[in-house]
């Protein structure tokens, strides 16, 4: 069970108080008291052990004691990843994994023959699951869940980043590790597969179709090969 917890808000004078939910989770889950040493994290790569300071029926306050140093502070890649979600409990599992990864951007990819549509409330569901996930492996910083984009849109946002599309008719992609040191884009269409018209539309914008092995993977599968190539080539192995 995992005593780090995520700080909403940016400290002041070396304190900083907990949000309701992570309070609840320091109070009542983890039954933590006042003197406990735990740590705090806030998403940008900074963690710090703290003291717990006091708690209140609402909140948890700490005092932070040292400030540690990031294990992003590693040779890093930037991936955005662009997914045609899947539907139900398999999108809080693909983002689980892409936040163990090391994912820097998840984008949900609009598609014609897509299945879930990534609303506010969605999105914010799935930030939680970020938070979630960062607190359970040891990652100091949050992937970002960006606002759902079409491949077109996609181009315009990361005009500098290699763009790769996951397609059965392309190159292996280990063949793209000469690529590992500039950012990358990945996009992976729905399981229905994207439209004759995306593909066309995918070439002219200079996407390169790369492909992930001999058998149709799901969506979250496909995903999870992608984020664990980045990781690899990104840490040298």
């Amino acid at each position: 069970m995992s005593d780090r917890f995520f700080l909403h808000h940016p400290p002041e004078n070396n304190k900083a108080v907990l949000n309701q939910d992570e309070s609840h989770h320091c109070r009542h889950v983890l039954r933590s008291k006042v003197g406990d040493v735990i740590h705090v994290f806030d998403g940008l790569g900074t963690e710090w052990m703290a003291r717990i300071t006091s708690i209140t029926r609402s909140a948890v306050s700490v005092e932070f004691v040292k400030q540690l140093s990031s294990q992003e502070n590693l040779t890093h890649v930037p991936l955005t990843v662009a997914v045609a979600l899947p539907k139900g409990e398999r999108q809080k599992w693909l983002i689980e994994k892409l936040t163990e990864l090391g994912t820097d951007q998840m984008v949900p990819l609009i598609t014609s023959r897509g299945v879930a549509e990534a609303t506010e409330s969605a999105r914010t569901r799935l930030e939680r699951v970020v938070i979630e996930a960062c607190k359970q492996c040891g990652r100091n910083t949050l992937m970002a869940i960006r606002a759902p984009a079409s491949l077109e849109t996609l181009s315009e946002l990361f005009p500098s980043q290699k763009k790769l599309l996951a397609h059965p008719d392309g190159h292996p992609l280990h063949s793209h590790s000469s690529f590992n040191e500039q950012a990358c884009l990945v996009a992976i269409g729905p399981e229905g597969g994207f439209t004759e018209g995306e593909l066309a539309a995918a070439d002219e914008l200079g996407f390169c179709k790369v492909s992930l092995g001999p058998n149709i993977l799901r969506i979250e599968t496909a995903a999870v090969a992608v984020a664990s190539w980045a990781s690899q080539i990104t840490h040298g192995t």
